[in-house]
């Protein structure tokens, strides 16, 4: 989750006459790199976002799956819209941010969106166990899975309501001779108070139970993928090996009794073949009588068909299950640097103070990692979703086959 920041570093050295923007401008050096990240994060993830909302709309049909890729790629295009042009604003104005309730309602929906993705993400670990471990069970409807997606949302709105009362703007001496900065931040009637680190510590707390809940059930999941493999894959090989078996010693049987059954349909076979089947499977061909028998190899066909069937499910629901695991692989990573960093400055009040520039730099640009969460999706689509991947080539072609047919009648006509 994203934690507060209640630390402000400004170095400034030598002229003291420096003027309340020259300062800021010396502040937005050492914000640079995280300029660059969260711009890049932005700029790819409104693009991604967008195209996978497109094509799971237009060109996948109704589902859980579905419901949940759309819910999130809205969540993250909605944070790419808004949270990271504003975390750009604060970015560029770091002691200079004067709007109050612009500051309470963004940050407020930063938290909301974040909290609410986890919410989704424990959502999908737990349809991912039902429909792999518990398979014959009653499983969660396209329609549930929307209303479930919804109450996420709701969940992180309640909760990141402290947010709003808390944040705003906060005055600071910055250092330089008289000059004031406001910066957009826990407000100055929470900041010398213990509000912001019990908000803190639940923001860990809830993470760290969202990491323990993903990693039990996806275990689970795991193991059970593990023994279906194991298992099931070996005895569907028996089976077909027995019945195909089965099948050439009856057809052995059939030409053994063939030459005393000449003129009339053979209507029993071992005591396995029904009339139907029989008369379903003869054939008379010129000039002489001849009769196959088919029944058996018809029921292996029907056997392994269903068989086929089965595993293709199965190999897509492990698909599916693969890549919304991934998902939530990029999501547990993106907000660990984030969040040791932040837990680092929480417990040493000294150390941004104290950090150099490059060090500085370094902690702006790598302390907004957990928006690599809200970008990443639509690349884990197009790496590990065949279809998707296939959708996405087409709409690109359509695209850019329609402008080149546009552009080139355009200069066919200026000709």
């Amino acid at each position: 989750m994203v934690t507060m920041d209640n630390n402000m570093n400004i170095s400034a050295e030598g002229n003291t006459n420096f003027q309340l923007e020259d300062v800021n401008n010396q502040k937005i050096l050492e914000n640079i790199g995280g300029i660059i990240f969260v711009s890049l994060m932005m700029i790819v993830g409104f693009g991604g976002n967008s195209v996978a909302i497109f094509v799971y709309l237009r060109r996948y049909r109704p589902s859980t799956h579905r419901t949940f890729i759309v819910s999130l790629a809205i969540v993250d295009l909605a944070t790419c819209c808004v949270p990271m042009p504003f975390i750009l604003v604060t970015l560029r104005y770091p002691i200079m941010f004067q709007n109050n309730v612009g500051c309470k309602i963004l940050h407020f929906l930063t938290y909301a969106m974040c909290i609410g993705s986890s919410m989704i993400l424990l959502t999908i670990a737990g349809e991912r166990y039902r429909m792999i471990c518990v398979p014959h069970g009653k499983q969660l409807s396209e329609r549930m899975s929307k209303y479930i997606c919804v109450l996420g949302i709701f969940l992180g709105i309640l909760l990141s309501w402290p947010v709003a009362v808390m944040y705003g703007n906060r005055t600071f001496k910055t250092g330089v001779d008289r000059i004031v900065g406001t910066e957009c931040n826990v407000n100055d009637d929470f900041a010398d108070t213990k509000y912001p680190a019990y908000f803190n510590i639940f923001l860990i707390f809830v993470f760290l139970a969202t990491l323990i809940s993903l990693s039990v059930v996806y275990t689970l999941i795991g193991k059970q993928i593990f023994r279906m493999k194991k298992i099931i894959s070996p005895k569907c090989n028996t089976n077909l090996s027995e019945t195909d078996s089965k099948t050439k010693t009856q057809t052995t049987e059939f030409s053994q009794k063939e030459e005393t059954k000449k003129g009339g349909i053979l209507n029993n076979i071992n005591g396995n073949i029904s009339n139907k089947a029989a008369n379903s499977c003869v054939d008379i061909g010129q000039g002489k009588q001849s009769v196959v028998i088919v029944s058996k190899n018809y029921m292996f066909k029907e056997v392994n068909t269903k068989i086929k069937d089965t595993e293709k499910k199965q190999s897509r629901t492990v698909a599916i299950t693969r890549v919304l695991f991934i998902i939530t692989v990029v999501y547990v990573c993106s907000y660990l640097p984030h969040l040791a960093l932040r837990t680092a400055a929480f417990l040493n009040k000294n150390l941004l103070p104290n950090l150099s520039f490059a060090g500085m730099l370094a902690y702006q640009t790598f302390r907004w990692t957990f928006f690599i969460n809200n970008m990443a999706n639509p690349i884990i689509y197009g790496l590990y979703d065949r279809k998707f991947k296939q959708e996405v080539r087409k709409l690109w072609r359509s695209c850019f086959g329609t402008c080149f047919k546009h552009n080139h009648s355009r200069d066919d006509d200026l000709a």
